[in-house]
C-alpha cells in the first residue's frame, strides 16, 4: 500500500530560494537580529543580511564574471556571515556547493571539479587547501576569497572585494525553480566517491514549508532563539537551521564548532530554546557531569537527526532536562532533507515521527511487494523535496529513482498504526559516525595501497558510550608481516593521514586470515558483523560472570 501524509497539503512555491525568503511571509522587521556570533556577539539584522546578500551577488557578477548557472563553493566552518555567500550566489542566479572545512586537497578537489565551481570562499584556517584546490581545478587566485577582514596568503576577504560595490535591486529570477540547482551538497556512496546531489530551488522551498507545518506552530520570533551548532555544509544544518531561522525570523546564534562547555554557556547566556542536534551530543546532555553546572532550562525543543536516536537515550535526556522535549526527524541529502519528523505535541520516543506534507511512501519487502502497517521493508518516497538527481551521474540517479518518481532510500523502515515511522536498519553499507557518512569502500581502497596489506574489509561497529558507529578495519597482512599493536597503529595512522578526521578508523583494526567473500568475489560484510555480534555476546556473558 501507499502511505500518505496526514497533514494538510502545502502549496509548493514557484520561486527561487532567495526570492522565497525575501517574500518575508512572517513579516520579519528589518531591525530584527537574525544572526548572532556565539563567540563575539557580533549581530547581523534581517535587513543587513538582505542587503549584504544583494551586494555579494552584484560583486560576484562584477568581479568574477559570475553568470546564471555558475557555482560557488564555500569551504568554511560555521560562521555568523556564512549565509551571505551561501545565498549571495543564489541571488546572482547561480548555485552554491558547501564543502566540509576539514577536507583534504584531494577531497575538496573532487567536489570543486565535479560541481564545476568557479569561485571558492574559505576560512583563514584552510586557505592553503583552497589555493591548492584552485590550482588543481584551474581557478584563478583572484576567484578565491576568505571570510573575515584580513588578507591571508594573498587571498582577499570577500567583504573587501565583493561588498563595497553596487547592489542588486532584487534577487535574480529563477526561471525553472523545479529544475535549476540551488545547492550541490555532497553525499558519500558505497563506492567511496562522494556524489553531488542536485537540489532544486523547489526542493528547498518545499521542504521549508513542509518543516514549518510541523514545527512552526510551536516557535515564535518574539520568544525563541535557535542555536546553530550542526555544520552548515551538511543539508541538516543548511535547511533545518539556516533556512528555517530566516523563514521564521528567529535569531540564530552561531557556534563555529561543538564544544560542550561553550554549548552550555551559549544556551544559558542567549536563552536558547530550540536546536538541531545529533545523538552523540544528546548523550553528553544525558550523562556528562558538567551539565549540572549550567541553567539549560530555556531549551524547550531539540530535533535530533542524521543518525537514529534510541527511545532510551531520548528518555535519559528528558529526565536530565525536564523542560526539554526531544523529537526526531528522518531524511537524507537526497530528500532536502526532512521526510518525517515527530510532532512536538505528540512525540513517540524511538520513532522518527510522521510524514511531512505532500509526501507519499511505499515500504517494499525483500520480495518486492508493498508492505503494510508494522511490516518491514525498504522505504521509497515521492514528493516535491526529492532531488533532481546526482550531478554528472545518470546511472546512479537511475539506480535510485524509479519511473514513478519514487526515491529508493536503502533504509529499512516500519510504520505503525499511528502513522509514526521507525528506521530499523539500512541496506546501504555506509557507516554513520556522529551523523557523517563514511563509505567503507573508500577506507578499504586506502588500506589496500599499503604495501603490508593483502586484503581488508571495513564495517561500522556501534559504540554505546559514544552513541555512534565507529569505522573498524579487518585486515589480512602480507605473509612477511607479523600482526602486532605497532602494526595496527601504523595502519591507523596511515589512514588518518589521508582522510578527513571523521573517516578515521576509530573502531580499531582486527587482523584476520581471510576476508569472507561470496563465490563471485563479493565481500560479505554481514559475516563480519556476525563476528562482532558474537564477540559482544561473549563479552556480555564474561562480564555477567564477574
Amino acid at each position: 500500500m501507499v502511505f500518505h501524509s496526514s497533514l494538510p497539503s502545502i502549496q509548493v512555491p514557484t520561486t527561487g530560494v532567495v526570492e522565497f525568503l525575501f517574500e518575508n511571509r512572517n513579516n520579519v522587521p528589518d531591525n530584527q537580529p537574525i544572526l548572532i556570533d556565539a563567540h563575539s556577539d557580533r549581530t547581523i539584522t534581517f535587513g543587513q543580511l538582505k542587503q549584504n546578500i544583494l551586494q555579494f551577488a552584484a560583486g560576484l557578477q562584477d568581479h568574477c564574471q559570475f553568470k546564471t548557472g555558475d557555482v560557488l563553493a564555500i569551504f568554511a566552518p560555521n560562521l555568523v556571515d556564512y549565509p551571505i555567500p551561501l545565498l549571495g550566489a543564489l541571488a546572482a542566479g547561480g548555485t552554491t556547493t558547501p564543502a566540509n572545512p576539514a577536507y583534504t586537497v584531494k577531497e575538496l578537489t573532487h567536489q570543486v571539479s565535479l560541481s564545476d565551481a568557479k569561485v571558492i570562499v574559505c576560512s583563514p584556517e584552510n586557505v592553503e587547501v583552497a589555493l591548492e584546490t584552485a590550482k588543481n581545478c584551474g581557478l584563478a587566485k583572484n576567484n578565491v576569497f576568505v571570510f573575515g577582514e584580513t588578507v591571508v596568503k594573498g587571498v582577499q576577504p570577500y567583504t573587501h572585494v565583493l561588498l563595497p560595490g553596487r547592489q542588486l535591486d532584487r534577487p535574480a529570477t529563477i526561471i525553472n525553480p523545479a529544475d535549476d540547482a540551488s545547492y550541490l551538497c555532497f553525499s558519500s556512496g558505497t563506492t567511496g566517491l562522494s556524489k553531488g546531489v542536485h537540489s532544486t530551488h523547489t526542493n528547498i522551498t518545499a521542504n521549508i514549508l513542509q518543516i514549518n507545518s510541523l514545527l512552526g506552530p510551536h516557535l515564535s520570533p518574539k520568544k525563541d532563539r535557535i542555536l546553530g551548532v550542526l555544520p552548515f555544509f551538511h543539508i541538516f544544518g543548511l535547511t533545518v537551521v539556516i533556512h528555517m531561522s530566516l523563514f521564521w525570523g528567529i535569531p540564530l546564534v552561531v557556534m563555529t564548532k561543538f564544544d560542550l562547555v561553550h554549548f552550555c554557556e551559549t544556551v544559558q547566556k542567549h536563552k536558547i530554546s530550540f536546536s538541531c542536534l545529533v545523538p552523540p551530543i544528546l548523550l553528553l546532555l544525558a550523562k556528562h557531569p558538567v551539565i549540572s553546572n549550567y541553567d539549560l532550562s530555556s531549551l524547550r525543543y531539540v530535533m535530533s537527526g542524521a543518525a537514529p536516536l534510541s527511545a532510551e537515550l531520548g528518555d535519559d535526556v528528558q529526565a536530565r532536562l525536564p523542560n526539554l522535549k526531544v523529537t526526531q526527524g528522518y531524511g537524507l541529502t537526497e530528500t532536502s532533507p526532512v521526510l518525517t519528523a515527530g510532532p512536538l505535541d505528540n512525540i513517540r520516543p524511538g520513532t522518527s515521527g510522521i510524514l511531512v506534507p505532500n509526501v507519499s511512501i511505499k515500504i517494499i519487502t525483500e520480495d518486492g511487494k508493498e508492505a503494510g502497517i508494522n511490516e518491514r521493508g525498504e522505504l521509497w518516497c515521492k514528493g516535491p523535496s526529492i532531488m533532481k538527481g546526482y550531478i554528472k551521474n545518470p546511472e546512479a540517479t537511475a539506480d535510485c529513482i524509479d519511473s514513478e518518481g519514487y526515491f529508493h532510500t536503502g533504509d529499512i523502515a516500519i510504520v505503525d498504526e499511528h502513522g509514526h515511522y521507525s528506521i530499523v536498519d539500512r541496506i546501504k553499507e555506509l557507516i554513520k559516525y556522529k551523523g557523517f557518512q563514511v563509505p567503507p569502500a573508500e577506507l578499504e581502497s586506502l588500506l589496500l595501497t599499503s604495501p603490508i596489506v593483502a586484503d581488508c574489509a571495513v564495517i561500522g561497529v556501534y559504540d554505546t558510550s559514544q552513541a555512534t558507529e565507529l569505522p573498524r578495519a579487518y585486515v589480512v597482512l602480507q605473509p612477511s608481516v607479523k600482526a602486532s599493536d605497532a602494526v595496527a597503529k601504523e595502519l591507523m595512522d596511515f589512514v588518518a593521514s589521508k582522510v578527513v578526521q571523521y573517516k578515521r578508523l576509530r573502531g580499531g583494526i582486527r587482523f584476520i586470515d581471510a576476508v569472507p567473500k561470496s563465490a563471485s568475489g563479493k565481500l560479505l560484510r554481514r559475516v563480519i558483523k556476525d563476528w562482532v555480534k558474537k564477540e559482544e555476546e561473549e563479552n556480555s556473558v564474561s562480564k555477567a560472570k564477574l
